[in-house]
């Protein structure tokens, strides 16, 4: 999002007022040790809702009464302080306009200093429209508490890097040491960068309500299916016979129809069994009961076959185990004694016998590895056998089932000859099928299709609507440009010849960052060596960052600002105790004492890279105006000073000021 820091400054006990002034693009604060450069990245965080205050102790500490930061979003200007007395609050204010001489004491009113979790949610909404991230609402339920939603903090791991992280091998992210915050920043990343949005998170959430309504439907009618089979195999026997009774060739009333509505099947089968629709001349029940004896015959025979090849399966797996054990008993000899031949009568010896004996032994060792080698077939005959016993089961099932409707038509036929009428019968059997359909309690199958219909369109069209949220095929494209991106700025700084051409991977998903090499060997930061290399691979990494971060202008919601605290140092160690009154006298200093190390680089070959980096950060500020119609702000806090860039780059240009060799944040400082 586009984000400029206009302004930064301290209000101290006198009520004076020390601000640093900024503008877009590049900026350079340089000047010695202890003049408060590095305070100025810890007041930004401070203000920007850290609940620590981490400014460091001295000068700036003892004096302050309030911190604050002025800064435009997407052309809005707002003013965020923080008064350490007031360590639980947080100042805000919106202003129309911009005017450095309005930010005094008197400013900072009461009244606009809020709780600090207040003014975390409100200054979140102004980056951030999002309250609700659960996925799932079961997983909410559980944990019985919404989600964490996306904080402002977590933008601080895109913007700040500390001069104890911008060229650190085993930390690329501010605040990544806390697990927890980690995790959520890789989490919420697809948020940041546009890739979801509220209605995403509505919508996974609307996908689970009703996909678990779907499938408790389909349970349901599962259930309902097996009741209709359980049923089935109650009323069907009894409807069967009642139709053969009656002489019925063909079933008036089906029985899907008589489970699907039984009080319909009711009413109608009494308008049907009646006296004079019986056929007394129909065979329709001798026809029934011999296809019955059919089916019994036929299922008996599968029976018996299914019963032989199971008692024959056994066998095997019986024999196989027997065969096995002798084999691990069986040893072939180790040698084999041959007496050679002689013959009787010119006393020739023959050695045909020996050659056939040893040819013979290494059969019988071939023989016995293939056996001991093969492989056992226990394990598929235990299968085979499984699958037939099963088998078996529904065969007799069904063979008991064909008995149990045999032995209702012959116990029918014994009651039909001690009774004067075949309407009596009937009657009986009548009476029985009645009292089974009223014993039906299936739910109504046509509502429950349509309304499973219902659910699953409305599913569909929710998993339609999903479609546009490939979050995983978005991660992983913007993480293709940000390598492609790094490929370009990573040539241009000075890696370890080892290293070239760098190729430096990043995944969104894990948030790693790699050099590939041609092998595809993947060698992380960790395991790279030098500080130069740890130092060019944080501003690459972070400079296409923020190129993509641009290039999505309004959508990223991450502000366009990127702090760079003493990235020279892996040149220039000594100078933190940077105390000479300009950095030609530091650099002379710094010169004189390398000249006793004859491994020490010169301090001019430094000087150099450290040119060609602020030529650099220049040179991407220009492209990414032109490209993009904004550039990204760096802020970088240094040592290092009276450079000359390349590329007509004017250093003095981009310290616009800021340069405090004689001078530090607070000045004058107040009298104590």
């Amino acid at each position: 999002m586009k984000t400029l820091i206009r302004e930064i400054g301290v209000i101290d006990k006198s009520g004076l007022k020390h601000p640093v002034n900024f503008k877009s693009g590049l900026n350079i604060v340089t000047g010695k040790s202890s003049t408060g450069k590095s305070a100025l990245i810890e007041i930004f965080d401070y203000c920007f809702g850290s609940s620590e205050n981490t400014v460091p102790k001295g000068v700036i500490t003892a004096s302050a009464v309030v911190y604050y930061v002025v800064l435009d979003v997407e052309e809005q200007v707002l003013v965020v302080a923080r008064d350490p007395a007031l360590p639980n609050k947080a100042f805000f204010k919106s202003l129309e306009r911009f005017a450095s001489e309005d930010i005094q004491q008197d400013f900072f009113e009461n009244r606009y200093f809020r709780p600090l979790a207040e003014y975390k949610k409100y200054l979140r909404d102004l980056f951030i429209d999002i309250d609700d991230v659960d996925e799932s609402l079961v997983a909410r339920m559980y944990r019985r508490r919404k989600a964490s939603t996306p904080s402002i903090r977590s933008f601080s791991s895109f913007i700040l890097q500390h001069q104890n992280l911008v060229a650190n091998k085993h930390a690329l992210f501010y605040r990544f040491d806390e697990k927890e915050k980690r995790e959520h920043v890789i989490d919420h990343t697809k948020i940041f960068l546009g890739l979801v949005d509220q209605d995403y998170f509505h919508l996974t959430q609307e996908k689970e309500r009703l996909t678990g309504e779907v499938n408790g439907l389909k349970k349901q009618q599962d259930a309902d299916n097996r009741a209709a089979k359980i049923y089935l195999d109650k009323v069907e026997p009894v409807l069967s016979h009642l139709y053969s009774m009656m002489g019925f060739e063909e079933a008036p009333i089906g029985l899907a129809q008589a489970l699907r509505n039984p009080q319909l099947a009711k009413e109608q089968l009494d308008d049907i069994i009646v006296p004079e629709e019986i056929e007394h001349n129909s065979d329709a029940a001798t026809k029934r009961y011999n296809k019955l004896k059919f089916e019994l015959t036929a299922q008996t025979s599968e029976l018996r076959k299914l019963q032989r090849k199971a008692s024959s399966i056994r066998k095997h797996i019986n024999e196989e185990s027997k065969f096995l054990n002798s084999i691990t008993e069986l040893k072939s000899p180790d040698k084999v004694h041959v007496s050679t031949t002689v013959c009787p009568f010119c006393r020739t010896e023959k050695d045909a016998l020996s050659e056939s004996a040893v040819r013979l032994q290494n059969a019988i060792h071939k023989v016995s590895g293939n056996i001991a080698s093969a492989k056992p077939m226990k394990a598929k005959f235990k299968s085979t056998l499984l699958e037939v016993e099963r088998d078996i089961q529904s065969v007799n099932n069904s063979i008991t089932r064909i008995n149990q409707h045999i032995l209702v038509i012959e116990k029918s036929e014994e009651k039909l000859a001690k009774r004067k009428t075949l309407y009596e019968a009937v009657l009986i059997e009548k009476a029985k099928l009645f009292m089974l359909l009223d014993t039906l309690n299936l739910s109504d199958d046509i509502a429950l299709n349509k309304m499973l219909t219902e659910l699953e369109g409305k599913l569909k069209d929710t998993n339609r609507k999903l479609l546009k949220y490939n979050v995983k095929q978005g991660l992983e494209k913007a993480a293709a440009k940000v390598n492609a991106y790094m490929a370009d700025i990573g040539s241009k700084f000075e890696f370890e010849n080892s290293y070239m051409p760098i190729n430096l991977k990043f995944s969104f998903e894990t948030f790693d960052l790699y050099h590939q090499t041609e092998e595809d060997e993947k060698i992380y930061l960790r395991s790279m060596g030098s500080g130069a290399n740890w130092l060019y691979s944080h501003v690459t990494l972070f400079l296409a960052l923020h190129k993509y971060f641009a290039e999505l202008g309004s959508k990223c919601s991450i502000p366009s600002v990127l702090f760079l605290d003493q990235p020279t140092q892996v040149y220039f160690p000594n100078f933190k105790r940077d105390n000479s009154e300009t950095f030609k006298e530091q650099k002379e200093e710094e010169a004189k004492l390398r000249s006793s190390h004859a491994s020490e680089r010169v301090v001019d070959e430094d000087i150099k890279a450290v040119e060609n980096l602020f030529t650099q950060l220049a040179e991407y500020c220009v492209n990414i105006e032109e490209e993009c119609g904004f550039s990204p702000q760096i802020i970088v806090t240094d040592h290092a000073d009276d450079l000359h860039l390349s590329n007509e780059y004017d250093f003095e240009s981009f310290v616009n000021g800021n340069r405090w060799r004689t001078r530090g944040l607070i000045n004058p400082v107040p009298a104590q």
